[in-house]
Formats: C-alpha cells, sequence, structure tokens
C-alpha cells in the first residue's frame, strides 16, 4: 500500500516539473478551494464533475422543492434511509447507502460534530431557517483541504448556516419568521447580521419550537379499528447561536458559540392495550469553536480549528416497577477537539494536504457501576489531487489511532488502521457535458460507548466495523437543450461490503450483549435528475427526481436465517420527486417521497414486515417587496392524502396537516 501511495504522488508531482518556470497566477490561489458562499448557478456542475456522488440543496432550492425540515430535505437525496420517530419532535437520524446512521459524518460550519454515547446525531436539532447549503457526499470529499476527522466516515453531510458577509462598509440586515401549524406547532426564529466595517461581522440567531402533536392515528387489531390520538407527545425545544468573523490579509478568522435545549415528553411504540406512556427526555447541548483559515505564501495555506462541546441527557421514567416509583437516568458527555491543516499548491492543477486531529472524549453516567470511559483519537490524512480540463484524481490515506481507557473500570480495546481512498473523474469529449467516474474508499468505525459499555448489553471487546465502498457513474450537464435548461443527471452504481458488523444477539431470555457477527454486502443504484422548462418569458417549471435501489444483504453464514435477505429498515426502493411552477402570481410546489416494504429485522418474517408509503405534499409561496423590506409568505400542505404509515415500527406518522409561514427580510 505504501508503494502505492508513493507511485501516486510521483505521478501527481510531474506537472510541477513541466510549470517551474511558470508564474504564480493568482487564479491558481487557495481562493478558488475554500469558497464562502455557494453559488447556485454552479450547484448542478458541481454534483456532475465531482470524482465521487455528492448531491446539494442550497437556501433557494429548499424554497423552490417545498422542502420543510432538514429531514424532509434528505429524504429527497438519493441513497438515503431516514430514521424517523414521528412528529416535530421525534429523532431523526440519516444513514446513507445501507451502512447505518453512525457511518455518517454530520459537518457544521466546517467542524465535525459527535455523539460518542450512540454516535448517532439528531438532525431535528438544526433548523432549516438557517441553513444556507446541505451538501452530501456519499464516499469520499472532492475537496483535500478538510480536518481529518471529516473524511474518517464512510459518508458525509455538509451543513452550512447564514453568516454575516464581510463588507468595507457598515451594514445591517434582519430576518423574521414566524410559522404556525395543526397540533399546536408553532416557531418563532429570528436572524440578524451586521458588518462592522473593516473585515469585521457578526451574527446570531434564535429560534423556539413548540408543539402537542398530539396527531391522530387509526389502530388496527384484527376486526378492531379505532381512532386513538398520539399522547405523551409535547415538544418545546430552544436554540441559539452567536457568530463572529474578521476578514484580513492574513486570512479569516471565525467563532461560533451554541446553545440547545429541549424538553420532550417521549410517546412510545403503539402497543394493543398499553396504558400512555410516561417517559421524559431532557438534552442540553453547548459547544464553542474557534476557526482560522489563511495563505501564508502564494502557494501554502493553512486551516486550524479549536472546539469544545458539552452535552447532557436525561431521561426520566413515571412507572410502579421501578424502586420508589421513577427511574432516573443522567448522561454528561464532553469533548475537547483540535485540528490543523496545511495546503500546497505546488503548480497549476495540483494541489497535496497534510491534516492531523486530536479528539478526547469522555461519557459520565448516574448509573450504577458506569465506569466513566474515555477516548483519545488521533487522525491524520495525507492526500493529492490532480485536474486538468479532462480528468481529476484524488488520493488520500488516514491514519487512525483510538486509545480507549476508563477511570473506574475496564476499557474498551486500543485500534489503529490505516485507510485509503481514490477517486477519478474523466470528461472523454470537450464539448460535452458528460462526464465518468470512479473512487474507491476504505474506512472503519469504532464502538460508541453504549456498545462498548452499556450495562449487561456493552462488550469492551467489540472489534471495529470495516468497510469497502466503491462507486462507478456517469454524469450529464448541458446549459440548455432547446426549451430546456440547465438539464443535470446523475447515474451511479455502487458496492458496499461491511465486515466485523456490530449487531446485538440475546444471551439470554432477558440479557442482549453486542458482538462482531456480521458480514453485509450492499449493491446498489441511485439515479437524479434536475432541469429547468421554459414555458413563457414569466412562466418556467422546475423538476427534481431520484430514485435508489439498495440490495442490502447479510452474508455471515449461509447457516444463518437471514442469509441473503434483506437488512432491517432499508428498502429495496424508494424515490422522490418535486415539480416547481414558477409564474407572475403565486407559486405553486408538488412534492411527494415514495418507500418500498422494509422490515424490523433481517429475518424477513411477514409479522416484521413494514408497508411501503409514498408521501405526497403541497406548498404555496409568494414574494413582495415594500421599499426596502421583502416579505414571504408561505402556505404548506402535508401528507396531502392522509396517508398512514410508519417510518420505525409502531411509531405512526403525522397524517394531513398544514403549516403557515410569513418571513420579513430587512
Amino acid at each position: 500500500m505504501r508503494k502505492q501511495i508513493l507511485l501516486i504522488l510521483t505521478y501527481l508531482s510531474v506537472p510541477c516539473l513541466l510549470e517551474a518556470a511558470t508564474a504564480y497566477n493568482p487564479e491558481d490561489s487557495v481562493s478558488q478551494i475554500l469558497p464562502d458562499l455557494l453559488v447556485t448557478s454552479a450547484e448542478n456542475s458541481k454534483t456532475a464533475r465531482g470524482a465521487t456522488p455528492q448531491q446539494t440543496i442550497n437556501s433557494e432550492n429548499i424554497k423552490l422543492r417545498g422542502i420543510t425540515d432538514i429531514s424532509d430535505a434528505m429524504r429527497r437525496l438519493p441513497g438515503v434511509n431516514l430514521r424517523d420517530y414521528g412528529g416535530a419532535g421525534g429523532m431523526k437520524t440519516v444513514s446513507v447507502r445501507g451502512l447505518g446512521s453512525e457511518h455518517t459524518a454530520i459537518v457544521y460550519d466546517g467542524v465535525a460534530l459527535s455523539d460518542c454515547q450512540s454516535g448517532q446525531i439528531d438532525l431535528s436539532r438544526y433548523s432549516l431557517d438557517n441553513v444556507s447549503s446541505l451538501t452530501l457526499y456519499a464516499g469520499e470529499n472532492d475537496d483535500i483541504f478538510l480536518p481529518a476527522k471529516a473524511a474518517a466516515s464512510a459518508s458525509s453531510l455538509y451543513i452550512s448556516s447564514f453568516l454575516a458577509p464581510s463588507t468595507s462598509s457598515r451594514s445591517i440586515s434582519l430576518r423574521a419568521k414566524m410559522t404556525v401549524g395543526e397540533w399546536s406547532y408553532y416557531n418563532p426564529y429570528i436572524n440578524f447580521a451586521q458588518s462592522l466595517g473593516n473585515g469585521f461581522s457578526w451574527s446570531g440567531n434564535a429560534e423556539f419550537s413548540h408543539s402537542k402533536n398530539d396527531y391522530p392515528f387509526t389502530l388496527i387489531n384484527g376486526d378492531l379499528v379505532t381512532r386513538e390520538r398520539r399522547e405523551n407527545s409535547q415538544m418545546n425545544a430552544w436554540h441559539a447561536e452567536l457568530n463572529g468573523r474578521w476578514d484580513s490579509k492574513m486570512g479569516t478568522l471565525a467563532a461560533k458559540v451554541y446553545y440547545y435545549d429541549n424538553a420532550r415528553y417521549l410517546p412510545g411504540p403503539v402497543i394493543y392495550y398499553v396504558s400512555k406512556s410516561n417517559e421524559h427526555l431532557r438534552e442540553r447541548n453547548f459547544f464553542g469553536q474557534l476557526n482560522y483559515k489563511g495563505r501564508l505564501s502564494s502557494k501554502v495555506s493553512l486551516l486550524a480549528t479549536g472546539k469544545f462541546n458539552w452535552s447532557t441527557s436525561r431521561y426520566t421514567d413515571i412507572n410502579g416497577k421501578y424502586p420508589g416509583g421513577t427511574l432516573d437516568d443522567y448522561y454528561i458527555q464532553r469533548e475537547t477537539y483540535m485540528t490543523a491543516s496545511a495546503l500546497y499548491i505546488p503548480c497549476r492543477g495540483v494541489s497535496l494536504d497534510y491534516s492531523a486531529d486530536w479528539t478526547w472524549n469522555n461519557l459520565s453516567s448516574n448509573l450504577p457501576g458506569h465506569i466513566d470511559p474515555y477516548r483519545n483519537s488521533l487522525l491524520q490524512t495525507l492526500a493529492a489531487k490532480y485536474s486538468s480540463g479532462h480528468v481529476t484524481i484524488l488520493g488520500r490515506i488516514l491514519y487512525s489511532l483510538y486509545l480507549n481507557g476508563a477511570r473506574h473500570g475496564d476499557a474498551g480495546s486500543n485500534a489503529s488502521r490505516w485507510s485509503p481512498a481514490l477517486s477519478v473523474s474523466y470528461k472523454p469529449f470537450s464539448s460535452q457535458g458528460f462526464y465518468v467516474r470512479g473512487s474507491y474508499k476504505n474506512i472503519f468505525r469504532m464502538p460508541t460507548f453504549n456498545e462498548a459499555y452499556f450495562d449487561h448489553y456493552g462488550s469492551i471487546n467489540l472489534d471495529p466495523e470495516t468497510t469497502d465502498q466503491l462507486n462507478v457513474g456517469l454524469t450529464y450537464e448541458t446549459s440548455g437543450i432547446s426549451f430546456l435548461d440547465n438539464l443535470t443527471v446523475t447515474c451511479d452504481g455502487y458496492m458496499n461490503h461491511v465486515r466485523n458488523k456490530i449487531v446485538a444477539v440475546p444471551y439470554n431470555m432477558f440479557i442482549w450483549t453486542m458482538t462482531n457477527l456480521g458480514k453485509v454486502r450492499v449493491f446498489g443504484l441511485d439515479v437524479t435528475l434536475n432541469g429547468e422548462l421554459r414555458l413563457h418569458r414569466a412562466h418556467s417549471l422546475l423538476l427534481s427526481g431520484t430514485y435508489s435501489y439498495q440490495r442490502a444483504q447479510p452474508r455471515t453464514s449461509p447457516d444463518k436465517a437471514d442469509w441473503m435477505k434483506q437488512v432491517a429498515y432499508i428498502p429495496l426502493n424508494s424515490g422522490s420527486g418535486s415539480l416547481t411552477w414558477m409564474n407572475p402570481w403565486v407559486n405553486l410546489v408538488a412534492h411527494f417521497t415514495a418507500v418500498s416494504a422494509r422490515y424490523t429485522n433481517s429475518y424477513n418474517l411477514p409479522g416484521t414486515r413494514i408497508p411501503g408509503y409514498a408521501d405526497t405534499g403541497l406548498a404555496i409561496f409568494k414574494d413582495f417587496r415594500v421599499k426596502h423590506t421583502i416579505i414571504e409568505g408561505r402556505f404548506d400542505l402535508l401528507n396531502l392524502f392522509d396517508k398512514q404509515y410508519e417510518i420505525v415500527a409502531q411509531y405512526p406518522m403525522p397524517g394531513r396537516s398544514w403549516k403557515v409561514s410569513v418571513e420579513v427580510k430587512f
């Protein structure tokens, strides 16, 4: 492997020797590699030209496609499986190409989020109103100038928020929005940004969400059909952010402070003849981060970040089966994170990067016998990228070292690994926007603290999950075919192979434990289409569609009952689409998502089958300008046909509902 890496780097260095006498061109600088804002007109090109599959939805796409929250945006992307426990306050996690949510990194404004306890990031914590863009990478990221942690997952979701622009003059902008909806839902949001001149700017935003979530659903028990309401499902959540930024000739220094607080009731699964739940969950999260990126010379750039993260979760259940009548579990997570990256551009089309990250995680709890585990992680990457008019080649090697410890007991095993990645994009015809791409990525996932230490459940002897990802794709883009504008089509076939799959198996009738049992192979196909149809000078139709096929098969042993069956909760077929009519009067959007049947376990027994569904919605929106103020009104009708369905078994999703929002921009 080391010899192969040296050969790749040697090959990439050849163009440098050919251009050694070429004068420096400012257009080759890192400013092109580190854009602060995504340009809407260039996003389809990025999707088509990328060496690895990537999908971007910016704030304008969010409005035009009738997207209502981040989880809804994820459902519109190919290869994504969403776990949604229902309602505005239900937990929402994302899995890409059948690998599980623990394999997807969530990167917020350039820094990866973490949850060492479960390994899952709840997307409902982040407001769609504060999102300027969402970008999903299935595999490797085309950008090599990034922290090592961002490259240490099988896939990654980048969330970019609205930040104050840096201008030489003083300016102020204010956005205020109020959304109300069915089942006592209301959601005020405010965003303030100010440029102070001389490169200084700051911004802040705050949001509060309340919902009773007592939506109706139908309960079928044989011949008995009753109409019930979701109980114990109320939510009160708020979050606030404060951002500061200074742009100078030396680079950009940015700071962020974030706080989140959610007090919600947990309705639990719908089970026949069971009284209402008395479970409650209080979650709080605070983090602060400081980021610097700048150019040290015409060929060398630096990126450095420091972050501290603190989060707590408190779970209570009032039930007579517990001593004293109440269960009260309290967890605290702490994280310290530091990273530095150096980018070297020796000549046009060639760039090299070295990145190093250090992370310290700790989990403490009030549970009896809790051992207070902690983990030190050291990640290092060496990457090289070559790009010309016809070909792009990117290679990366990741070295991971995980050192586990515990203050009051035995810790999990340490682990280290080399993980290579290689991707290629080729444009065979200079006059056509047609591209062929292929990529390979090897990565591994350390067991979460729950998997390693949870009482009567975890195992400190677990090995990391290892994944191999192969992707081959074709993409096409054009700026116009007759009356059709900006057409982009992508088609990617992939195979993922997972070894040492971590699964729960029964030790006896009452105790389960985590162990390495499984091998899983996933074959899939992702297809996307985006285009604009010109009807008249002031009328156009915007079309967006996706289709995904995923065949995820356990392949541990032919003697196992799950051999070659479909992995739990992964649909064989899924897709989405939206059609938007832009006109001078009122803009209209029709959209849908559809998922085929799934199973609650990998044995695929008839009693574990969850029927497929199609969820359809409508949106109407219009902008008004009054002097220097823009007012936007929007109406959403969700689940138009009142289809009752479940994404997670026994957690019914809401039926038909509505939302109305008014946003004012000063």
